[in-house]
């Protein structure tokens, strides 16, 4: 349900980085304002807040580092998998040449469908309609060209024919794989976790320096200003699709070319 729901929260990193930088600006003002109305001076209270400070501070830090490195691990896998793919697709279309004609002619001139096809759908949301339309033109070149290999295994079964197979059925398990990493996203139990935090450390930064009467810029405005970046650039890693950060499609390029 959490992983739905940021799923489709956290589409667009732009968004999410105008969102989460208003929010967290507004609680760190407002928290720095009720500080400031209630001008209470530091005692041994503030001391004990200051570990908790700290100790949230902390959690924080090691949120944002978990997140990063999860998206991070994802962000390669789903790289690794689109040069697999690539490679598997070249793989088969040399090995089809070996077919029995007019099953070679078919298949090649397939696969030649098929990878503007699978470009098209790297560069989809997994949310939007024209994604799963993507997929049914993939299924049904993938269909087509497995009965054009069922066609050649009977005509002329042979080893060439068995590794062409074996090919094909690599190049399908990969669209299958590449289609799982790319609904694969950190967990949403993580972002929420990770957006509590933020929202409790920047209340205990900013609500003290209300207190002392600091007009401090750094705390009221620059760290929510970074908090919000971090996760921004979290999220665009954790997208597979256009941003500051996305997959080097050239694999797929090149070979369509």
């Amino acid at each position: 349900m959490l992983d739905q729901i940021f799923g489709r929260l956290f589409l667009n990193q732009w968004i999410v980085f105008a969102v989460l930088l208003i929010l967290l600006i507004g609680l760190s003002e407002l928290a720095w304002r009720m500080g400031f109305a209630s001008s209470r001076k530091k005692s041994e209270a503030d001391k004990d807040s200051g570990t908790v400070r700290s100790a949230v501070l902390a959690l924080l830090g090691l949120l944002l580092g978990f997140s990063f490195a999860l998206a991070g691990a994802r962000h390669e896998a789903r790289r690794e998998l689109l040069v697999e793919e690539a490679n598997s697709i070249v793989t088969t279309a040399r090995r089809a040449q070996l077919l029995p004609e007019p099953h070679a002619a078919n298949v090649v001139q397939l696969l030649r469908e098929y990878v503007p096809v699978r470009i098209e759908a790297h560069r989809e949301g997994q949310l939007s309609d024209h994604f799963a339309t993507t997929r049914k033109r993939s299924a049904d070149l993938q269909d087509r060209m497995w009965a054009e290999a069922v066609a050649a295994a009977a005509e002329r079964p042979s080893s060439i024919t068995a590794s062409f197979i074996a090919s094909l059925n690599e190049t399908i398990d990969l669209e299958a794989k590449r289609v799982a990493a790319k609904r694969n996203h950190v967990p949403g139990a993580v972002w929420l976790l990770l957006l509590c935090v933020a929202g409790c450390g920047l209340w205990l930064v900013s609500y003290p320096a209300g207190t002392s009467g600091r007009h401090s810029f750094l705390e009221r405005f620059v760290f929510p200003i970074l908090i919000a970046i971090v996760i921004a650039i979290i999220t665009d890693i954790d997208t597979p699709r256009a941003g500051l950060i996305a997959l080097d499609e050239r694999p797929l390029l090149e070979l369509n070319e």
